[in-house]
């Protein structure tokens, strides 16, 4: 009898296969506590108390916008008569008939069933089919949700009533000299996993540098030294690089429960910039617990803030579905996302909701980590009484943020240790950066600017 030789195709490869023991990934279950969004869940009472956008106000014509936000069924409507929004539940108080169909009007909106018309806090103002007598109107009234429409973006508060914060505006809101073009895009996932994302600065490294091809700079293949720091508002990080004499300083802003900003998306770290903002302000709006939108505003600033010095920006691939940088919807053929994935592929294919119980966290997922356990603690805290931290607890005004991107020429030092330097300077950075938190506008910036310039010429 023959036996098969090494080569032979019959031959069982070597090797510790241990699929069969693990089997038991397959039925473990998700985290109800941070991914269920639903009314009277405790994540979803937690996020009802946040302004969160919604919609992108182009979105809503003159018909009905039926939408569905934390497993709530609502539409968007702009009534007649002063264009203010309206967002009510889908469904008629009266007989449940869906209000996609009913008739938009001056102050409100009218079921085309039976007549019956309600304003913009869901107020019952007339029930014409009822006779004069009737008292219904004072005991019926359609859900209804605050809405601010800003630039673009319709935002809600779906808490209660009494419980609602102020609108928080921040400076990268209104800042001189930049274009805030508005973009939403639907996920089919959970929230948090595509919220974790913007928490997760080494997946840069691999996805975006080393997995396929550059997709924004070759820098960002340096690997990265993270620092987190606390602020008024929440907590931001500081993402250290060093590109020949130069050290890139790349900050991102984090306001729970999923309000993010970033660097610039193109920059490059070849002169020195100081306190460059950002390119992205984006929320995770929860459809429902399986469904997600990405709302967020694309910064576009004039030519003499140099952010995009290779021409790679485009406003006209920003808006409903898509945006100007790579990877971040469904929109790219099915072999060309496998050849080279984008985050959209990340968090989308870790599945519906993401069962944490088959991960194996590390170290570089400090971020993820963190952001897992000051959501956790948040939603405790809520559940015992205790109201969520909002951005505006500290300021009464306009709400100063830090991401962005500095670039110091900070050469090599002989004899001291590259990696304790970069360390240094991120602190040294993260200070400054704080320390004009009593300002606001071009004065701020002017003096983050100018101790920037003094520490830099520090090290000439």
């Amino acid at each position: 009898m023959n036996t098969p030789s090494d080569n032979s195709p019959f031959t069982v490869p070597k090797g510790n296969f241990r699929g069969h023991d693990q089997q038991g990934v397959w039925s473990e279950n998700y985290d109800p506590e941070l991914t269920e969004v639903g009314p009277g869940t405790p994540c979803g009472e937690y996020l009802r108390r946040f302004w969160m956008p919604v919609a992108m106000t182009d979105q809503i014509g003159d018909l009905p916008y039926r939408l569905r936000i934390l497993g709530e069924d609502l539409i968007l409507f702009r009534e007649k008569k002063n264009g203010r929004l309206g967002c009510t539940h889908l469904h008629c108080c009266h007989r449940n008939m869906s209000l996609e169909f009913g008739i938009v009007e001056e102050g409100g909106i009218r079921c085309s069933y039976h007549g019956w018309k309600y304003g913009l806090d869901g107020t019952v103002l007339e029930t014409p089919c009822e006779p004069p007598a009737s008292q219904v109107k004072k005991k019926a009234c359609l859900g209804a949700y605050p809405i601010i429409e800003y630039k673009g973006l319709a935002f809600a508060y779906m808490g209660p009533a009494d419980k609602t914060p102020p609108f928080p505006v921040m400076d990268t809101f209104d800042d001189e000299g930049d274009e805030l073009v508005p973009y939403l895009i639907k996920s089919p996932c959970n929230w948090l996993q595509v919220m974790e994302n913007a928490w997760d600065p080494f997946h840069v490294v691999y996805l975006h540098t080393k997995a396929a091809r550059v997709q924004f700079h070759e820098a960002f293949a340096h690997m990265p030294m993270i620092e987190f720091h606390d602020s008024q508002t929440g907590d931001f990080y500081t993402n250290v690089r060093r590109d020949g004499d130069f050290i890139w300083v790349r900050v991102h802003d984090h306001m729970l429960p999923s309000f993010t900003q970033n660097g610039g998306h193109f920059p490059i770290p070849d002169r020195s910039r100081y306190f460059g903002r950002g390119g992205l302000s984006r929320w995770i709006t929860p459809i429902d617990d399986t469904n997600t939108m990405v709302i967020a505003w694309r910064h576009f600033r004039e030519e003499r803030f140099n952010d995009d010095p290779r021409g790679m920006t485009n406003r006209d691939e920003v808006g409903f579905g898509k945006t100007d940088f790579y990877g971040q919807g469904p929109d790219r053929p099915y072999e060309m996302r496998q050849r080279d994935p984008g985050d959209y592929d990340a968090w989308v294919s870790q599945g519906p909701i993401n069962i944490h119980a088959r991960e194996n966290l590390s170290f570089t997922d400090r971020g993820v980590a963190k952001a897992r356990r000051m959501l956790r603690n948040a939603i405790r805290a809520l559940a015992n009484g205790t109201p969520p931290a909002q951005p505006t607890d500290n300021f009464k005004g306009i709400i100063p943020t830090y991401a962005g991107d500095t670039v110091l020429k900070i050469p090599l030092q002989e004899g001291r240790d590259d990696g304790a330097l970069q360390k240094e300077v991120s602190f040294k950075i993260a200070d400054i950066l704080r320390s004009g938190d009593h300002l606001q506008g071009f004065e701020r910036r002017t003096f983050i600017e100018n101790a920037l310039k003094e520490y830099e010429a520090s090290w000439s």
